[in-house]
């Protein structure tokens, strides 16, 4: 039986470094969605919907962005929508098949 506990040990510790890596690699976008905006915004997505506002004086016309915010906002809820939802899938697949067999669905 000393064979046996050595081999769950082992297990347990390949899976718990491996959900590390999972999280390390993957919940970054969820949780650092706030700094990935600016970087989208920089790389110009949904920038076709910033307009140009003129002002009625002598100065400069400015952008206005807040459809791309907008945008960025939508994405966002969705996101987090799903996430949270198909965590009761999750959970019954936890249940039902063990981690492995959920592990490899999800990728």
């Amino acid at each position: 039986m000393q064979g046996c506990e050595g081999g769950t040990r082992l297990q347990y510790r390949l899976t718990l470094a491996t959900g590390l890596l999972e999280c390390l690699c993957f919940a970054g976008v969820v949780f650092g969605y706030t700094s990935l905006v600016f970087v989208l915004k920089e790389d110009g997505y949904f920038s076709q919907l910033c307009v140009n506002v003129s002002n009625t004086n002598d100065t400069p016309s400015s952008t206005d962005c807040s459809g791309q915010d907008e945008q960025f906002s939508l994405v966002f809820t969705i996101a987090s929508f799903l996430n949270n939802f198909l965590s009761l899938f999750n959970g019954y697949l936890f249940d039902r098949f063990g981690t492995m067999v959920t592990r490899l669905l999800g990728m």
